[in-house]
């Protein structure tokens, strides 16, 4: 495979929680394989901020009293989901979006099920905690072998997905003894779920020059992390990713 220069991630600062970016080596954005890799990673990158976007719109219902700021972070991710779109359009590529629709479906379906209960926690959980963990995992491994057109977009989009998940942080945060255990709860239940979104395209992210495992466990440390964000011990936010990630 054709290699060009592209960026590397160092690891971000307190100063700076955004990577710093150095060059390395790219993949050739113009093979067949690439172009059917990327067309499966974006269709789940569009499909995973489009849904976001409806999820949030949800919660501003559910959350009448912070409804103006979730409809705000919701419109985010729709924006989300037409830039990223552009990438795809850019390199000549349709996204495949019927994959990615099979792929989200069960993680969709369960925060469907969460909303109608009127289970907030849950639907926090799943939504800004796991979907935006995952996110932020994945637009860092893709950022060091993003093409020229992707990755302002990608970085950019990366800045917005921390500022989703402190929403989720914050108000878990707040009533932690209330949720603790419904939280524990639907990690075991979509966590595994989330997993077997980045089992499904571990070869494609080879293909475009990301490494699965080491996205696997960016997503692991960001989700352990932001347990203990919200009130978990470390010890037992560590029990709890371990139990859901080998479910």
């Amino acid at each position: 495979m054709t290699v060009t220069p592209g960026p590397q991630i160092n690891s971000p600062s307190p100063s700076n929680p955004l990577p710093q970016i150095t060059a390395q080596p790219l993949p050739d954005t113009g093979s067949a394989a690439y172009r059917h890799a990327y067309s499966r990673i974006n269709g789940v990158v569009v499909v995973g901020e489009t849904l976001a976007h409806h999820h949030f719109r949800r919660l501003a219902r559910a959350i009448p009293a912070d409804g103006a700021e979730l409809l705000r972070l919701g419109d985010m991710e729709g924006r989300h989901a037409r830039e990223l779109s552009t990438c795809a359009q850019n390199l000549g590529v349709k996204p495949d979006i019927r994959l990615a629709k099979q792929l989200f479906a069960p993680l969709h379906q369960l925060f469907r099920q969460c909303d109608e209960r009127g289970d907030i926690p849950a639907c926090l959980v799943i939504q800004c905690l796991i979907v935006e963990c995952f996110a932020v995992a994945a637009y860092r491994s893709y950022l060091p072998v993003a093409d020229g057109f992707a990755r302002p977009i990608t970085a950019a989009v990366l800045a917005d997905e921390t500022e989703h998940l402190d929403y989720g942080e914050v108000w878990l945060q707040q009533r932690f003894a209330a949720v603790q255990e419904a939280v524990a709860a639907i990690c075991l239940q979509a966590l595994p779920t989330t997993l077997g979104i980045l089992r499904a395209l571990v070869d494609d992210m080879r293909v475009i020059g990301m490494d699965p495992v080491e996205l696997v466990a960016s997503f692991g440390e960001g989700f352990q992390q932001s347990l203990e964000t919200i009130g978990f011990g470390s010890a037992e936010a560590a029990r709890l990713l371990r139990r859901a990630m080998a479910a």
